[in-house]
C-alpha cells in the first residue's frame, strides 16, 4: 500500500509537469523576474497543481477505502490550494487566503484531527486553526529559492514513514508517502536550476500536508512529550525560517508579509554559495532533526531532550550569526501587500 502511494505519485508527477509546463508556456503564466527574485528568467510556476494531484490520486489508489472515509481532508486540503492556485494566476488579498486556511483548520477539527493543547473545545479549535494556517504559511515563506520547499517536505515525509508504525497512522503513512513520492518527482523538475516553480498553489498546500500529518500523529496516540515534540522538531527548519522573517520585519516597522530577501537561504547566497550547495545543506539540516526526532519516539530520555535543544540552539545561532534579524535587505514594494506572507518563489541565477 506505501509502496504503491510513494511509487504512483512519484509517477504522475513526472508525467504532470511536462504537461503543466507546456501549459504554462502556451499561456504566459510565468514568475517573471523581479526585486524579490533571484532568477533571471520567467519560470513556469503551477507546478503546484501536479503537485496536488498526483498526491491525491496516490492516496485514493493506496487506500481508496481510507481516502473516502477522509473526504474531511481533501476537502481541507482544495481549501488552503485552490486560494494558492488563485493567487498563482491574479493574485489574491490576504484575507481571502487566509480565511480558507482558518476553514481548513475548523474542518479538520470538527472531524477529529486537532492540536492536542486543552480540553477545551475553543481552545483546540483556535490552536487546529492556527497551526494549519501556519504550516501553510511556513512552506510559502520556504519557497525563496530552488528545490527548498518539495526537498525539505519530501524528508519531513520520510520521517513520518520511517516513524515505528504504532506512532503514525496506516493513513497518515499513505499521506506521507504520498507526498514524498511526488516531491521527489518534482525534484528532478525544481533541483537547481528550476525548470518549473510550485508555486503558492504548491508550497501552501505541503504545508496544509505536513500539518495534517503532525494532527493525524497526535490524534491516535497517547499523548507524551517526545509525541509532541516530533512534528515540531522535523519542521524547526521552515519553523524557524518563519519566526525570523516576521521579527525581522515587526522590528523595521515593516508588515509581516512584505517580502524580503534576508531569509538564511539569502544570507548564504549571499555569501557566494550556489543554489545546488544551498539546497543540500537545507537537505542535511531537515535530514539530522528528524533523525533527531525518530531517536526521541524510540527511546526517549535526557541524551535525546539534550540533542534536540542542542540541535534547535545552534540552527538559531548560525541563521542569527547570518544575519536573519538584521535589516537592510530589499524588501517589497507597497502593491504586493495583499500577501498573507508575501510570494517569494524563487528560482538560481
Amino acid at each position: 500500500m506505501t509502496a504503491i502511494a510513494a511509487s504512483l505519485a512519484f509517477l504522475l508527477t513526472v508525467l504532470l509537469v511536462p504537461v503543466v509546463i507546456s501549459i504554462c508556456e502556451r499561456w504566459q503564466l510565468f514568475d517573471r523576474p523581479g526585486p524579490l527574485k533571484i532568477h533571471t528568467r520567467p519560470v513556469p510556476r503551477l507546478g503546484g497543481v501536479a503537485l496536488v494531484l498526483a498526491i491525491s490520486a496516490s492516496i485514493f489508489a493506496a487506500a481508496p477505502r481510507d481516502a473516502t472515509r477522509a473526504w474531511t481532508f481533501f476537502a481541507a486540503l482544495t481549501l488552503v490550494w485552490l486560494p494558492g492556485l488563485v493567487d498563482d494566476l491574479r493574485g489574491l488579498s490576504a484575507l481571502l487566503r487566509l480565511a480558507p486556511q482558518i476553514v481548513a483548520g475548523i474542518i479538520l477539527w470538527r472531524a477529529g484531527w486537532a492540536v492536542p493543547v486543552a480540553t477545551n473545545g475553543v481552545i483546540s479549535a483556535l490552536a487546529t486553526c492556527a497551526f494549519v494556517a501556519s504550516f501553510a504559511n511556513f512552506f510559502n515563506l520556504l519557497d525563496g529559492a530552488d528545490g527548498l520547499v518539495a526537498g525539505v517536505a519530501g524528508i519531513i515525509a520520510v520521517a513520518y514513514i520511517f516513524a515505528p508504525l504504532s506512532f503514525v497512522p496506516s493513513f497518515g503513512v499513505v499521506v506521507a508517502c504520498g507526498i514524498a513520492g511526488a516531491c521527489g518527482g518534482f525534484l528532478t523538475f525544481n533541483y537547481p536550476s528550476a525548470a518549473v516553480f510550485c508555486g503558492d498553489s504548491g508550497s501552501t498546500a505541503l504545508g496544509l500536508l505536513i500539518a495534517f500529518l503532525a494532527l493525524d500523529l497526535w490524534r491516535s496516540n497517547s499523548v507524551t512529550p517526545s509525541r509532541i515534540i516530533f512534528p515540531l522538531l522535523v519542521a524547526a527548519l521552515p519553523l524557524l525560517d518563519f519566526a525570523f522573517a516576521i521579527v525581522r520585519r515587526l522590528a523595521a516597522g515593516s508588515a509581516p508579509w512584505r517580502g524580503d530577501r534576508l531569509h538564511a537561504y539569502d544570507r548564504l547566497r549571499a555569501r557566494g554559495w550556489s543554489s545546488r550547495r544551498v539546497a543540500l545543506t537545507y537537505y542535511a539540516v531537515t535530514a539530522a532533526l528528524a533523525a533527531i526526532a525518530l531517536w526521541g519516539v524510540r527511546r526517549e530520555s535526557a541524551v535525546f531532550w539534550l540533542a534536540a535543544v542542542l540541535g534547535v540552539c545552534v540552527l538559531i545561532v548560525l541563521a542569527v550569526r547570518l544575519g536573519v534579524l538584521r535589516q537592510g535587505g530589499e524588501t517589497s514594494a507597497p502593491q504586493n501587500t495583499s500577501r498573507m506572507v508575501n510570494k517569494e518563489t524563487a528560482g538560481s541565477d
